[in-house]
């Protein structure tokens, strides 16, 4: 890999805040098997989540502004619940990872 910086390959910051009339925010989380870390699965449709560009597949890389990468799903979970009505995550998709 090149030192070279991709404008296009670059982590993502989504700011995602929950909505009155939507349950949640919309996305799960998993775990892919030979892979480290924890996963963004299903993105609901017209959802916070897909509203604040989280995208099936990113790995998540922060949880408001924590490196969770040595943390399992449900210590993952617990942050993003901690944040009450609204989370940051920052992610990156395949091709950035």
């Amino acid at each position: 890999m090149s030192n070279g910086v991709d404008s296009e390959l670059r982590p993502r910051l989504c700011h995602i805040l929950k909505w009155p009339d939507f349950q949640g925010y919309g996305f799960n989380l998993h775990a892919e098997k030979g892979k480290a870390g924890q996963f963004i699965g299903k993105v609901d449709e017209d959802s916070p989540a897909s509203s604040a560009g989280l995208k099936s597949g990113d790995r998540i890389v922060e949880v408001n502004g924590v490196n969770i990468g040595n943390e399992n799903h449900q210590q993952v979970v617990k942050r993003v619940k901690q944040g009450g009505d609204q989370t940051k995550l920052l992610v990156v998709d395949d091709e950035t990872d």
